[in-house]
C-alpha cells in the first residue's frame, strides 16, 4: 500500500547458524508464515474497493483505491488521495501514471515497483531475522482479520504487524514499530468491498483527459535496463538481495541517466540511486546527510564523482551501511587481494 519507490523481485542473503525449532515452537510459525504467503498471493488473485487512512511521521493521509486482477495475472489499479493536493495514480500492469492537478504535470514510469507487502519468494527466509508469530483475530471496516507480527532478530529492519482478511489474506491494517515499539508507519481501511467483478469506471481517470496540455515528465529505461550498472555493494546488511538493478533517465532530469538498484530482505525495501555529480543539483558539497520521515531513512553521500542516496524502509545504520559500503566495480577490481 505504501506508494514509495520499490521495485522487489527474488533472492535473499543468509548469515548466521539456523538451529532447528522444536516441534512445539515449527507448527505456530509454520502457521505464521502460511498467512505471509497468503497476504503475498492476495495482489495477484484478489479484487477490492474502497477508503485506507495512511500516517506516515505524523502526517496523515487519505487515499481511495480501486484494485482488479484479471484471469492472466494483469493488474489495474486507480488511487486517489482524498485530503491535501490532488494526486491520482493509474496503474496498469507494471507501467504507472501519476497526475497532479495543482502543477499541471503527469509522470509516467514505464517500470514502476510496489511491495504488497512481502515478497513470496522470500516468506521461507524471513524467519531467519524476524520471529513471525499469529496474535488475536480482529475485525477492520467490517471484515474479520488475523493479525501477524514479525519481530527483527537485530537491529537492521524494523517490527511489522499486518491484520489480514482471514479469507483471502487481504492485508487490512498494518503498523511498522521501532526500537522503542513507538507506531512511526500506519494504514487502515476504512471502508472496503472485497471481490466483484471488474469494473472499468472505477480504474478510469478522471483527469487523463485533461491534462493534454499539461507538462510530462518521463522515466525511460536505457538500453542496458536489466543489465549492470557498474556499482557492487562490498558488505549487504544481513539478509538483504539484490532484487533489480538497471539505469534510466528520471522526471524533471532529460538528458541524465541515473543507476537505480533496489535489495530486499523479503518485507522491507532499499533503493539506490546513482548519479554523477555533474548532474546531481545541491548534492556536490560532499558532505554526508541523513534524513528521515516517519519509517523511511535517506542516506547520501559522494563516492567516485557520483552522488549515491540511499532510500529505505529501516533504521538509520542499515541504509548507512549499505550506501557506505557501495563502490564502482573498477574501483573493487583495482584494489590488492
Amino acid at each position: 500500500m505504501v506508494m514509495l519507490s520499490r521495485g522487489l523481485f527474488t533472492t535473499a542473503l543468509m548469515f548466521g547458524t539456523v538451529f532447528p525449532l522444536p516441534v512445539s515452537a515449527a507448527e505456530p510459525q509454520r502457521e505464521a508464515l502460511a498467512m505471509l504467503e497468503k497476504m503475498a498471493a492476495a495482489s495477484r488473485k484478489v479484487n477490492y474497493s474502497g477508503t485506507f487512512v495512511y500516517n506516515q511521521g505524523g502526517q496523515t493521509e487519505t487515499s481511495r483505491i480501486a484494485h482488479f486482477v484479471n484471469p492472466a495475472g494483469g493488474v489495474l489499479e486507480r488511487l486517489e488521495t482524498l485530503d491535501g493536493p490532488a494526486r491520482e495514480v493509474i496503474r496498469t500492469n507494471d507501467q504507472v501514471i501519476c497526475y497532479l492537478p495543482l502543477t499541471k504535470t503527469v509522470l509516467i514510469d514505464p517500470r514502476g515497483s510496489r511491495q504488497f507487502p512481502v515478497r513470496l519468494e522470500q516468506i521461507q527466509t524471513l524467519g531467519q531475522h524476524y520471529r513471525v508469530t499469529l496474535e488475536s483475530t480482529d475485525r477492520v471496516a467490517g471484515v474479520d482479520c488475523q493479525w501477524v507480527a514479525l519481530q527483527p532478530k537485530d537491529n537492521l529492519r524494523y517490527a511489522r504487524r499486518f491484520c489480514a482478511d482471514i479469507k483471502t489474506g487481504l492485508p487490512l491494517r498494518a503498523r511498522t514499530l521501532n526500537e522503542k515499539n513507538q507506531v512511526i508507519e500506519s494504514f487502515t481501511f476504512s471502508t472496503l468491498q472485497i471481490g466483484g467483478k471488474f469494473d472499468r469506471d472505477l480504474v478510469r481517470s478522471r483527469y487523463a483527459a485533461q491534462s493534454k496540455g499539461w507538462k510530462v515528465e518521463r522515466s525511460e529505461l536505457s538500453a542496458a535496463d536489466s543489465g549492470d550498472s557498474g556499482w557492487v555493494v562490498g558488505q549487504l546488511p544481513a539478509g538483504f538481495g539484490k532484487l533489480m538493478e538497471l539505469r534510466r533517465s528520471m522526471p524533471g532530469k532529460p538528458g541524465t541517466t541515473t543507476s537505480h538498484l533496489v535489495f530486499s530482505d523479503g518485507l522491507a525495501a532499499i533503493s539506490v540511486f546513482i548519479e554523477p555529480l555533474s548532474q546531481a543539483k545541491g548534492k556536490a558539497d560532499g558532505k554526508p546527510a541523513l534524513r528521515h520521515q516517519g519509517a523511511v531513512h535517506v542516506y547520501t553521500r559522494n563516492v567516485a564523482g557520483h552522488a549515491v542516496t540511499v532510500l529505505g524502509e529501516t533504521p538509520a545504520e542499515t541504509v548507512m551501511q549499505l550506501a557506505r559500503s557501495l563502490e564502482p566495480r573498477t574501483v573493487v577490481a583495482a584494489q590488492p587481494r
